[in-house]
């Protein structure tokens, strides 16, 4: 089923596929973007879902188009916006950024319609299905750099609806660890919140793999959101027995400065505060410092390769 995805993406769509490549004007340059716009059999919310926002960040985009192959038949209510690949011109380079103007289309919001490569791609993107959504759950992962425990970002709004379907959401989805953060002012979350729709970030897969597990966790909670929002029945597998732990932020522990670094193993997601995440060492062999959690909590993600360059993470912990 994954090479058949791949190579209806390469090659073309087949004729009655519900995936369009839509054309972007980027400035001094363009891109296709492949846009599925399914309806379902009966009214109903609408639900956008993304991959690719970073380029290299792959189950997530598998398991947009396993949503396709899912509902393409439009066997729900509602209607189902999925963009696989968002940042086609970062996938293509296989790097997360926009290699045009080297921005993270995920740091851009809402873009420009006159502005740089990635804040063109962003203004069509909001304009264009963000705005009209009543939720929006961007699959996303560890890049090739990073490993990554699974888990789901929200964000508590202070709009009773949307709040109160995050929760109904991530209290049924099938998740060990979510980030339930309050609201930036002037953020994305909190503007489209303003305007009715929940966003969410998940997070499954690391280092750019697209392991089967971490798809189908991806669809999963694609399918727990549609669930909590009405568009399909609950899932009638058996009762999760315990609840996510649900915590308020993420602690970023940054790079001090360019060098060379040694993870330690973090494969175990819980850490306390002082714990040693790894060692950094300058190029030159001097400076040598430890690396420890700010405080108890689960490591989200964290920096596998060795490099190290300012602006680099390395570890994001989760805390309470």
């Amino acid at each position: 089923m994954i090479l058949k995805r791949v190579l209806d993406f390469l090659f073309g769509t087949k004729e009655g596929s519900p995936v369009q490549m839509v054309p972007v004007g980027l400035g001094s340059a363009s891109t296709t973007v492949p846009v599925a716009v399914i309806h379902g059999n009966r009214p109903g919310k609408t639900l956008l879902v993304t991959g690719g926002s970073d380029g290299d960040e792959y189950a997530g985009m598998e398991a947009a188009y396993a949503i396709i192959e899912r509902f393409g038949g439009g066997d729900f209510a509602g209607k189902l916006v999925v963009i696989p690949v968002v940042n086609m011109p970062g996938f293509l380079d296989e790097c997360s950024q926009n290699p045009l103007d080297q921005r993270f289309p995920k740091m851009v919001f809402p873009g420009k319609v006159n502005g740089t490569p990635t804040e063109r791609l962003m203004h069509w993107f909001v304009s264009g299905y963000a705005n009209h959504a009543d939720a929006w759950i961007d699959l996303h992962g560890g890049a090739i750099t990073e490993g990554l425990h699974p888990f789901l970002w929200l964000y508590e709004s202070g709009v009773y609806e949307v709040d109160l379907l995050a929760q109904k959401f991530f209290r049924s989805a099938d998740v060990d660890t979510v980030i339930f953060e309050k609201v930036g002012k002037g953020s994305r979350a909190g503007t489209l919140a303003d305007r009715g729709c929940l966003y969410v970030i998940a997070e499954s897969g690391d280092r750019g793999c697209r392991a089967e597990e971490d798809i189908a966790r991806h669809a999963g909670w694609t399918v727990a959101l549609m669930a909590a929002m009405g568009m399909v029945d609950a899932p009638t597998e058996t009762p999760r027995q315990s609840q996510p732990r649900v915590l308020r932020r993420a602690a970023i522990v940054s790079v001090p400065y360019e060098g060379i670094w040694y993870p330690a193993d973090l494969s175990d997601s819980a850490v306390e505060k002082g714990m040693r995440l790894g060692v950094c060492v300058r190029l030159d062999g001097t400076d040598a410092r430890e690396i420890v959690a700010p405080a108890d909590g689960i490591v989200l993600w964290w920096k596998q390769t060795m490099a190290m360059r300012p602006g680099d993470v390395l570890a994001a912990i989760g805390t309470d």
